[in-house]
């Protein structure tokens, strides 16, 4: 699988996404992406008009999503 990580995308843990660069992080489209944030999955903020996502914030959302993923595997 192509993991894509902040590194590969040559973004740090202080900086911003936006809802296109989130999804090819999480490996989900940007309407899915929007889906998230609807249901208060992930935080954003807006700059001008743009939803912007904390960099940290979507590892940290992938990090859990993948530990639940495993989770339901083992228990499966």
């Amino acid at each position: 699988m192509n993991e894509i990580t902040l590194e590969a995308e040559g973004t740090g843990p202080d900086q911003d996404l936006t809802a296109l660069e989130a999804a090819r992080l999480l490996g989900v489209s940007k309407l899915h992406v929007i889906d998230l944030l609807e249901a208060g999955e992930i935080d954003y903020h807006m700059v001008g008009t743009d939803l912007m996502f904390s960099a940290a914030e979507i590892e940290s959302y992938k990090s859990d999503r993948e530990h639940r993923d495993s989770e339901s595997l083992v228990s499966a």
